[in-house]
């Protein structure tokens, strides 16, 4: 009884057990569906991008860098990567 009936079943309730199966198991009329569709749905998204119109996207300014200060004169204070000064090295030897 089984038998009699996976015989009756709709081919596309059955799974093919691969994809060349599957290729196999399909027909004329289910590719020219598909490709119909996809053609429809094609012709669809080319008319709306074409028609309707897209907002203008405003884009945030970046803030502007202030001016470089004009170079400050010649200070008796050491420079941050002065460690020590020169007179406060030893010798070599």
């Amino acid at each position: 009884m089984g038998a009699v009936m996976a015989e009756r079943d709709h081919k596309l309730i059955s799974t093919p057990v691969s994809v060349n199966d599957g290729f196999k198991r399909a027909d004329s009329q289910t590719w020219f569906v598909l490709l119909i569709a996809a053609a429809v749905a094609v012709v669809i998204v080319l008319i709306i991008e074409l028609t309707v119109e897209k907002p203008s996207v405003r884009w945030p300014q970046s803030p502007t860098q202030a001016p470089a200060p004009a170079a400050a004169p010649a200070s008796d204070e050491p420079r941050t990567y002065d460690v020590a000064p020169p007179s406060a090295v030893p010798p070599p030897g």
